[in-house]
């Protein structure tokens, strides 16, 4: 539970600062947004980040005897390969990132059994579904962010967004720290 506790702090201070920088986008900014998607140190680093991370779900196709000792190398290349060769690297790399997060957590949050599971996997459900989106056509998150520059109620609904996330993974959060202190 300890590592859920850290992930739900990362999530809440990375949603509250996406949408703040949200509300701060605008057409004089929109070089940098254009040009995010396809960031590939960012990219590379969070791709790496996310191949790392599948390995627990690829384990359990292999038995012991089959080569396991091949997944962390393998992964290591693969961000190599996808480093060199892929286009709109950050863009592919954040959804994966999101995609497996997500996974993961709603699973811990429901293993905790806690009152407001329920808004954060609303809020899950909605970000990992924009995350298969991006994964499938990342030039979507370009498209995005020139529309989040371009008008308010974008900003708006991205920022909104990023807000209520952020405070679903406070608010787990919070409950768990109110079953760590009843435990004692």
């Amino acid at each position: 539970m300890l590592l859920f506790r850290i992930l739900l702090n990362i999530l809440f201070l990375l949603s509250i600062i996406a949408g703040v920088r949200f509300l701060q986008m605008n057409e004089s900014r929109l070089p940098f947004w254009e040009k995010l998607p396809r960031e590939r140190i960012s990219g590379g680093i969070l791709g790496l980040i996310a191949l790392l991370a599948f390995i627990p779900n690829v384990k359990p196709l292999f038995s012991p005897d089959e080569n396991l000792f091949w997944l962390i190398p393998s992964a290591l290349i693969l961000a190599v390969l996808c480093f060199l060769y892929l286009d709109h690297l950050f863009a592919r790399s954040a959804a994966a990132c999101t995609i497996l997060l997500v996974h993961w957590m709603l699973g811990k949050s429901y293993e905790a059994n806690l009152r407001f599971s329920w808004f954060f996997a609303l809020m899950s459900l909605i970000a990992g579904t924009f995350a298969i989106f991006i994964a499938a056509k990342p030039y979507w998150l370009r498209d995005c962010f020139r529309a989040m520059c371009r008008q308010f109620k974008w900003r708006l609904i991205g920022a909104v967004f990023s807000f209520l996330w952020g405070i679903s993974a406070l608010i787990l959060f919070v409950q768990l720290l109110m079953l760590r202190g009843t435990a004692k």
